[in-house]
């Protein structure tokens, strides 16, 4: 027998969850919600243990205020404290107490030489080993790594406020961690300043030398600039001149031609000064490159008009630029002679507002926090399991998806049965004991109303009802078809022709090894001995699978079968037969030839999708095509109405159009 997990594959995917409403999500999350039970149940277990079982830390803190000195100007006094209101001087002073250098001083400092239990107790699980180490055991190393990562920097915004704190199981540990931090902090920052005369004198050099340099270059761009202006006046003077002489003479007279010639020359030399000052520095260059969009879109007389402008402009901001720069070299020089070269170098970098406290309690485990981290986490992770659960899923959930899938019309729908009643005991049909199966029981005779309306009884005799795999319910389904039917007043014959793995012996209670179908192809013996009346109903007749037969899909290949079929056909109204599984044998071809109707069964939830497009296949290839779908084992819902469950699409809109309940509980829904 074919295994069924060969046929997953088959088919097209499943459908998006996009295509699926909100029922369907919570159907499929109420259909496993146990998975989620466990996993909120283990992570609140799980926060528990960790929370009873993690060591208790403790926080010291310490605070304080970032100061600097205005290094550029050196008339500051030296009891002036700037105080440092910008954003990356903060930072850089918080990256600073981050520094390994620190940690490593701390470390061989006296407040840790031969301290017991320097490391930081955490949270172990039983099979993981607890290691104590004391300061000796550690190199000033390994110990200021630990230490880095205790400590923490917090600048508090639109402020001048640094905020560390240290944590550790150890309260003192913490604090002491903290002292030792701002000790070497301390002590670095005053390693950096010095008084030396040599180290100020560099200073004040440096300072005057580039001070000279700007000037010098201020200097130089200036006196092309006042070139320029000359140029400018004897530019003004020579056009006024032949603008009064064009007045006066004709314009070929020598006076004015030459008058002309002059101011073109002048020009041209304004030009010619104009490009030399620009290329004397890059910030000339920026200048003039600032103001070309709007001298590219003037004409000749007007660009030379702006361009005098833009140089009579630049010229008074460079004589201030230059004014300030020879102040301040004279300021330096007045200070070198002074001997007053040591103010604004000296700074004090910080001061503690609040000094390392020593923790009285602890602030971890938060118990509360723990719980309700592990027990989300829990739901969410159940939450996940279910979701995959259903993307992983190869099986035809809901009746959309079954018509969808198949294109063909769901016909019948059937109820999942209750908990221990499986469909092989007498108990399976549910006709004969409708108060305690009344919704089954409505399911059955819905599903005969709709094959009842496929056409009269001459041409819908015989239905053969047949699965793509084992275990679908086909069987349960044909038997209680066929007690319908029987009750409705037609003279039915159920016909067991699952020759491999009979059941309706079992259902209706005679001997398996009876005669019936198999004999009847194989031996003809008389009808009336093989042929059984139920108990359930004087209409309702059951011809057994038979003897057991070495090769079922030979004997229901012979010439026998169409004739034994007719000749059943003359003495009962109706025929249902229950014939074996598609996929794993091939007994049933030969018999879907001859049924006028024929019935795929397919488990909602167990059913593969890849195992009902195979089916199909099968019977295209056989030139049979069922007449619809029975979808079985569908979960059940409650009414709005109080009448009891009723059984819905699972994702669909009712049964009412293909053959199921179409009562007004169904509409509602």
């Amino acid at each position: 027998m074919q295994s069924e997990n060969q046929y997953m594959d088959e088919g097209p995917a499943p459908k998006s969850w996009k295509d699926h409403n909100l029922t369907d999500y919570l159907r499929w999350v109420l259909r496993y919600i146990w998975i989620f039970l466990i996993t909120v149940i283990g992570g609140y277990i799980l926060g528990q243990y960790i929370a009873a079982n993690t060591p208790p830390t403790y926080k010291s803190q310490a605070t304080i205020e970032v100061l600097r000195f205005k290094k550029a100007d050196a008339e500051v006094d030296e009891d002036e404290a700037i105080r440092s209101d910008n954003w990356m001087n903060m930072q850089s002073a918080a990256e600073k107490l981050t520094m390994p250098h620190l940690y490593k001083g701390i470390a061989a400092s006296p407040l840790f030489a031969n301290r017991e239990n320097v490391s930081m107790q955490r949270f172990t699980l039983p099979w993981q080993s607890t290691s104590e180490y004391s300061s000796a055991d550690l190199s000033p190393a390994e110990l200021g790594g630990m230490m880095n990562g205790w400590v923490r920097v917090h600048y508090r915004k639109n402020t001048v406020l640094l905020d560390i704190s240290a944590t550790h199981s150890d309260p003192e540990i913490a604090r002491d961690v903290l002292i030792g931090l701002l000790k070497e902090y301390e002590r670095s920052v005053e390693s950096k300043v010095t008084n030396s005369s040599e180290h100020n004198m560099r200073y004040i050099l440096k300072s005057s030398t580039d001070v000279k340099g700007k000037m010098l270059t201020l200097e130089r761009a200036l006196r092309l600039y006042n070139r320029c202006s000359e140029l400018t006046l004897e530019i003004r003077s020579a056009e006024k001149q032949v603008s009064e002489m064009e007045k006066r003479y004709l314009p070929k007279w020598p006076a004015l031609v030459e008058g002309k010639q002059l101011v073109t020359i002048l020009k041209k030399s304004f030009h010619d000064e104009l490009l030399q000052v620009i290329s004397l520095s890059e910030e000339e260059q920026a200048f003039w490159a600032a103001n070309a969009a709007l001298l590219g879109q003037l004409k000749e007389e007007a660009l030379v008009n702006a361009q005098i402008q833009l140089v009579t402009t630049r010229s008074s901001v460079l004589t201030r630029e230059l004014d300030a720069e020879q102040q301040m070299y004279d300021n330096l020089l007045t200070k070198l002679k002074e001997g007053n070269i040591s103010k604004g170098f000296e700074s004090k970098e910080f001061d503690i507002i609040q000094p390392p406290s020593l923790p009285g309690w602890a602030f971890a485990p938060n118990k509360q926090r723990i719980l309700a981290t592990y027990t989300l986490g829990g739901g969410a992770l159940g939450v996940g399991i279910i979701l995959l659960l259903g993307f992983l899923d190869p099986t035809v959930r809901t009746v959309t998806d079954l018509e969808s899938l198949t294109s063909l019309p769901v016909i019948g729908a059937m109820p999942s049965p209750k908990k221990g009643k499986g469909e092989r005991t007498p108990n399976s049909l549910v006709l004969a004991n409708e108060e305690e199966n009344h919704q089954a029981a409505e399911a059955i005779r819905t599903f005969r109303a709709g094959l009842t309306f496929l056409g009269d009884s001459a041409h819908r005799k015989t239905f053969l009802v047949t699965s793509a795999l084992p275990g679908e319910g086909k069987s349960w389904v044909a038997s209680n078809l066929a007690l319908s039917f029987a009750l409705q007043g037609d003279r039915t014959l159920l016909l067991d022709a699952d020759l491999r793995r009979p059941v309706q012996g079992i259902v209706f209670g005679y001997d398996k090894k009876a005669e019936g179908f198999s004999d009847f192809i194989s031996l003809n013996p008389d009808l009336k001995k093989i042929i059984r009346k139920s108990k359930h109903s004087e209409n309702l007749f059951v011809l057994p699978a038979g003897s057991h037969s070495a090769n079922p899909s030979e004997l229901l290949s012979g010439k026998n079968l169409s004739g034994k079929i007719e000749e059943l056909g003359n003495y009962f109204t109706r025929i249902v037969i229950d014939s074996a599984p598609l996929i794993p044998v091939s007994d049933t071809l030969p018999i879907a030839k001859h049924a006028q109707s024929l019935v795929l069964v397919c488990r909602v939830g167990k059913t593969p999708r890849g195992a009902i497009k195979r089916a199909l296949k099968i019977l295209d290839a056989n030139q049979t095509r069922p007449v619809g779908i029975v979808a079985n084992g569908l979960p059940k819902t409650r009414s709005k109405s109080g009448y009891g469950y009723y059984y819905s699409y699972y994702g669909g809109s009712g049964y009412g159009a293909y053959g199921g309940y179409g009562s007004e509980e169904s509409e509602e829904s």
